[in-house]
């Protein structure tokens, strides 16, 4: 079986915020009942090990952003750039599964160009973030999420509350939602789809 293709923009030792220690708890669990390879930014390109996880660091191949938009544009170019390699040497991917907004813009091409299904879990978005989408950028942001949550086979929240607010706001079918972002929730879902 081709493995499973997680991309994300913060895994150990690339830490930013809370993302990667929450990912660093499940990515293992996942990895421990099927071949998994992730891919995220790095200090320079490169391939290591990590728990049992092959793990495709990417470089900033661009150093200087004037945007956070532009800034997530370049990031995943090159979160595509580390995908398609990550691709080619491991034959592709049953699934591509994406963590957070950010990473999801490269997860949404990436699955596409391959045909395989897209998960995204979904932590945070612009409206529970930003409070309102009354600036330019909180609109910008908005339309990226939107694009990509309305492209997933599956989307995982951790709450009621998250799973409401995508179907009301982002126009996501509640049946493509999946309530539990835990990697018991998670592994049902591969076995679902993976059987």
């Amino acid at each position: 079986m081709r493995p499973i293709l997680h991309i994300t923009w913060e895994y150990p030792p690339f830490v930013v915020g809370t993302l990667s220690k929450y990912l660093s708890g499940i990515i293992p669990k996942i990895a421990s009942q099927y071949r998994t390879v992730l891919v995220v930014r790095g200090d320079a390109d490169g391939v290591f090990e990590s728990h049992g996880i092959k793990v495709y660091k990417v470089g900033s191949s661009v150093h200087t952003h004037p945007h956070i938009l532009a800034y997530a544009h370049l990031l995943n170019l090159d979160l595509l750039r580390g995908t398609a390699n990550a691709l080619h040497e491991n034959g592709g991917a049953s699934i591509i599964h994406s963590h957070d907004w950010i990473s999801s813009i490269a997860s949404v091409y990436a699955s596409s160009y391959i045909g395989c299904p897209l998960f995204i879990s979904v932590y945070t978005t612009e409206i529970t973030r930003s409070g309102s989408l009354k600036s330019v950028l909180s609109l910008g942001i908005f339309d990226l999420e939107r694009y990509c949550f309305q492209r997933a086979e599956r989307l995982f929240v951790q709450d009621p509350h998250m799973r409401e607010h995508l179907v009301k706001d982002y126009g996501v079918d509640r049946s493509r939602i999946v309530l539990g972002s835990d990697p018991s929730k998670i592994l049902e879902t591969y076995r679902g789809i993976l059987g």
